[in-house]
């Protein structure tokens, strides 16, 4: 095995035994086409690259053959790579695509080897996505716009450019691989409606002194941007955490622990399917906030009283939903984690209470992993993964369990 296919899986598991055709142009743009490709492996692909000769003229064949671990297919020859590519391929993906490789596609003309593999795929039906990447003015040309929609009725997936500087830009690398999962996916929770709640609240002391946590919101952004990639509407209520939403939800920002409280029982008047609170809201709220700022200078004692709590009335409300709640701790043993996630289920009489110890290394805020016990009626099990996996764990027991009550 090539030493390069070692990174496989080293960020999830979502593409695992899928095999991706990057087909590269001649666009400057292809210099980032190796991270690219190795970010696709990551996540579990195996790839392949394709280039036209403009291409390889900007960077190496042999780069792109040490970033995949694979040969590279620069011509054409008796081989018939572009027919053999194709179908091994269970996505093409051309990026970046150039203004005038996508003419060609739309006319069907194959006289590189990536517009001949594109052919060979658009006709055995396989998933094809585009990334164009051109001068601005040349994107916002109307005979290539209109090549952008006749590639769309024929079933083309267009990821849309970063616009800097006058230039329609490469989109970044995370968007691409996105919508690369979101197409090879599963969509097992299509026309699902998940709610998912996410990062700290904050309670104020005075106008400019507050109260909080170190939550970043990792955990319910992976959980939001896995529930969307498999097809799933998702409201996203989100505190304010350091982390980016996914572009394909619906984001609601709060503050408070009241605000995510009062918005949460708005989202469930919809019925959701799926929540998941993910969220870290405050236990404790100032009875009494300052109406000025509070000076250095003068002593004061603060009441703290008791934060309402989101999941109070979510069974009642939606009683057929499948319902997760998170419980952190510090510094407390398995069986304390245990014991205080299975007191969670039955009070709030959820369906799973993923439970953690946020002292423990790698499973506190902030981090990319986490070390969690999964504790629902059933059982429990621990479980030390990536977010992104764990969010997985989850929402492959939501889809179970609903498909069981059907």
């Amino acid at each position: 095995m090539h030493p390069s296919h070692e990174i496989r899986g080293t960020k999830g598991n979502e593409l695992e035994g899928r095999k991706i055709v990057l087909c590269i142009t001649g666009s400057v743009a292809a210099v980032k086409c190796p991270e690219l490709a190795r970010e696709l492996m990551r996540h579990g692909a195996n790839v392949r690259a394709c280039m036209t000769a403009r291409a390889a003229g900007l960077i190496a064949p042999q780069l792109m053959h040490w970033a995949t671990g694979n040969e590279v297919v620069t011509e054409l020859t008796g081989r018939i790579e572009h027919v053999e590519l194709a179908q091994w391929a269970d996505l093409v993906l051309v990026a970046p695509a150039t203004a005038n490789t996508l003419g060609k596609m739309v006319c069907a003309i194959d006289d590189t080897p990536v517009t001949s593999v594109v052919s060979v795929a658009i006709g055995l039906k396989k998933p094809i996505i585009v990334v164009p990447a051109m001068h601005g003015s040349m994107y916002e040309h109307k005979l290539l716009q209109e090549n952008l929609v006749k590639l769309r009725s024929a079933g083309v997936h267009v990821v849309e450019p970063l616009f800097e500087d006058g230039k329609a830009k490469l989109a970044v690398t995370e968007e691409i691989v996105q919508r690369v999962i979101e197409v090879l996916g599963p969509h097992d929770m299509k026309d699902m409606c998940v709610l998912v709640t996410a990062g700290p609240t904050v309670e104020p002391i005075d106008p400019i002194k507050l109260i909080t946590n170190r939550s970043s919101g990792k955990m319910g952004i992976a959980v939001a941007r896995a529930a969307a990639l498999r097809g799933a509407e998702v409201t996203l209520i989100y505190g304010p955490g350091t982390e980016t939403p996914p572009p394909n939800v619906k984001v609601v920002r709060v503050q408070t622990t009241r605000e995510m409280c009062e918005v949460f029982g708005r989202e469930l008047e919809s019925s959701p399917e799926v929540i998941i609170s993910t969220a870290a809201p405050q236990d404790f709220t100032v009875e009494q906030p300052a109406n000025r700022k509070l000076r250095h200078s003068e002593p004061i004692t603060l009441k703290l009283i008791p934060a309402p709590r989101v999941l109070d009335n979510a069974r009642k409300l939606v009683p057929g939903a499948f319902i997760v709640g998170f419980k952190a701790e510090y510094g407390v043993t398995d069986e304390q984690l245990v014991e205080v996630a299975r007191d969670k289920l039955g009070e709030h009489g959820l369906d799973m209470v993923v439970a953690n110890d946020v002292s423990r290394p790698g499973a506190g805020f902030g981090a990319e992993t986490n070390e969690v016990v999964i504790v629902s009626p059933s059982g429990s099990k621990s479980m030390r993964s990536t977010k992104a996996e764990i969010a997985k764990v989850i929402l492959d027991a939501a889809v179970a369990k609903l498909r069981c009550r059907k």
